[in-house]
């Protein structure tokens, strides 16, 4: 695991100055804090800062070049079958120099070529330079949990694994208004996108190659195309529970320390269970609340930990705790990204890294299997029984009672008016709006005006998946291929990145998300029983409470921190001269501003969050 960066002129006279790229280098120093390397060959100048997990010698050091000098790569990630790949290639006689999954990639696309790719089970951002041709090839992961930027500037072709590493680089800073409107309503901005009108993120499953005619994308990765081709899953819960078991025990493969996230719902709890079937000693870790009972699970994961007996840590916070962190959260974002579980998620990361240097979570659960409440709530919306239809009758009383996130009444209140509007929408409709955060007509207030045309074929984009796939499998397919990367597998590199860990998510390897896929959607969740297959493979591992538990969510206090110990903070960065310089109307910020602080809140929290992250990071890149 590390960062990576690079340059490759294709038109530009003179290469890149060694100076701006190790300036590069040093934007990214968090990703990895226990090497750093750079080479330039032919037009490409690669660069790359190390965290040291497989094979942590000096053999790792990357870039990485092979024993003939032609072909050089940097790799951020982790291939979960090397050692089965390399034990075939050395049945074929092929030596090695390191123990490194690093000199396997290489080795594999020298023989193959792109085509290399689907043999890797893993995650991963990589280039690799051709010095016989000079042509530069970059490739994503399969469902995105590793990051890859990209940009032209004057002749040059730039690459790293965050937009600050552009930044240094050159990338002109100019705001995309589009991105800023999909910004606020979701929370992030989808790839291909990005803030900035010429920096962009390279898709998942996706490649690239670079070479002095240009730059030429591939998609090498098609979740539907790979399910055409594979078998109806037989055996369900057998084979589930052996998949994902092997998921597991290949992620537990380290030089380092390694122990599991465990919040105390299912999914963490699932994981937490099977890798202590692997790992004797196995250490976990969760967060609570101290100050907030209602979004306190900390006593569900104690409760796991007991009972499969690992060596559980919780770190308590309280709301001073967590407002300490704020700021360092702001100046970790590079691209306004504003899922406020980022901030736990942060602090977690960073007191795990005291023990461990690779942790397990549960993510990508949810999107595969369908966990979220969304997800029931779209269940009742496609065969409304009499309670859904009372429900939808009762919109006007929801609407007159308070609502926010902050107990246990309110939020439901909250949840139920948000159904009953939504209940007439169409399948592709409804997902957008359960996908988004911020009303619509709030957004064209916050940005004085309608969205641009661009705003809409964007989402047309992001919900086309939904007609791929036979019934609610549509659903799930467009949250994987945009609400994982863009926000779950997002927040956790950032989250855990800021600190040198690597998370690892047995959830996404391919062969358990393409057995997921390849059922019929019923046969994972129905009514009331999200992700019940998972309960019924996994649940002789785990206490019965957690069983029974309704999903939660990592939610946090911020109405409380915002009134509190955040009021300087929101002083700061919502002031007039700040939110106007950086495109938004000073009006209806106040507006939201006000909501915050009234009887029935609402979303309002949410909102001043994506605000707040939005005013911080223009106020540093833009200002």
């Amino acid at each position: 695991m590390c960062g990576i960066v690079g340059s490759f002129r294709i038109s530009a006279q003179q290469p890149i100055a060694e100076e701006r790229m190790r300036a590069a280098l040093q934007c990214i120093a968090h990703r990895g804090p226990d090497d750093e390397g750079l080479l330039s060959i032919g037009r490409a100048t690669l660069g790359q800062r190390r965290l040291s997990i497989i094979d942590i010698s000096a053999a790792g050091h990357q870039p990485f070049v092979d024993d003939g000098g032609r072909f050089s790569i940097v790799f951020n990630g982790e291939v979960f079958n090397y050692r089965e790949l390399k034990a075939e290639l050395e049945s074929q006689g092929h030596t090695f120099r390191s123990h490194t999954d690093t000199e396997i990639v290489l080795r594999m696309y020298a023989i193959k070529g792109p085509d290399f790719l689907h043999d890797l089970n893993g995650f991963f951002a990589l280039a690799i330079h051709d010095k016989e041709k000079d042509v530069l090839f970059l490739a994503r992961d399969r469902f995105g949990v590793k990051p890859l930027w990209w940009c032209e500037v004057d002749g040059h072709f730039h690459f790293a694994s965050e937009l600050r590493a552009l930044i240094s680089l050159g990338v002109p800073c100019n705001t995309d208004r589009s991105s800023l409107f999909q910004y606020l309503r979701y929370q992030y901005v989808a790839a291909p996108h990005s803030i900035l009108v010429d920096a962009h993120k390279l898709e998942a499953g996706c490649s690239m190659h670079v070479g002095s005619d240009g730059v030429m994308q591939d998609k090498w990765y098609d979740l539907v195309k790979a399910l055409s081709g594979s078998k109806k899953p037989t055996a369900t819960v057998h084979s589930l529970f052996e998949l994902l078991n092997d998921a597991v025990r290949a992620r537990l493969v380290a030089d380092v320390p390694i122990g599991t996230f465990l919040s105390g719902g299912l999914d963490s709890s699932i994981i937490s269970a099977l890798a202590k079937r692997h790992h004797a000693h196995l250490h976990t870790f969760s967060i609570g609340f101290a100050d907030d009972p209602y979004f306190d699970e900390s006593n569900h994961a104690e409760a796991v930990a007991k009972h499969i007996g690992s060596d559980h840590t919780t770190f308590k916070l309280t709301r001073e705790e967590l407002a300490s962190n704020y700021e360092a959260l702001l100046d970790a974002i590079d691209e306004p990204f504003a899922d406020s579980s980022a901030l736990p998620s942060y602090i977690l990361c960073q007191r795990t890294r005291q023990h461990v240097t690779v942790a397990l979570s549960g993510d990508g659960a949810d999107e595969v299997f369908g966990g979220y409440r969304k997800h029931q709530a779209e269940l009742r919306m496609r065969k409304p029984g009499v309670i859904e239809k009372a429900v939808s009758a009762l919109a006007p009383l929801w609407g007159a009672l308070p609502r926010s996130r902050n107990n246990a009444l309110s939020d439901r209140i909250r949840q139920l008016h948000r159904f009953a509007g939504l209940t007439h929408l169409a399948a592709q409709a409804r997902w957008l709006a359960l996908a988004g955060f911020e009303q619509t007509d709030v957004v064209e207030k916050l940005l004085g005006g309608q969205p641009p045309a661009e705003v809409a074929r964007r989402e047309l984009r992001m919900v086309e998946a939904v007609g791929k796939l036979a019934d609610f499998n549509g659903s799930l397919l467009a949250d994987v291929l945009t609400v994982l990367p863009n926000n779950m597998l997002h927040k956790v590199d950032l989250t855990s990145m800021a600190h040198g860990l690597e998370v690892r998510t047995p959830f996404l390897d391919k062969r358990v998300v393409e057995f997921a896929f390849a059922m019929p959607a019923d046969a994972k969740l129905r009514k009331g029983q999200g992700k019940f297959i998972l309960r019924d493979t996994f649940g002789h591992l785990l206490p019965g409470s957690t069983l029974a538990r309704r999903k939660q969510g990592f939610d946090v206090p911020l109405r409380g921190m915002y009134l509190g110990p955040l009021s300087g903070t929101l002083n700061a960065l919502l002031n007039r001269s700040l939110v106007e310089a950086a495109g938004l109307s000073w009006r209806a910020v106040g507006d939201v501003r006000a909501e915050l602080a009234s009887t029935s809140p609402g979303e309002s929290q949410a909102t001043v969050h994506a605000l707040l992250v939005y005013l911080a990071w223009w106020k540093r890149w833009m200002s």
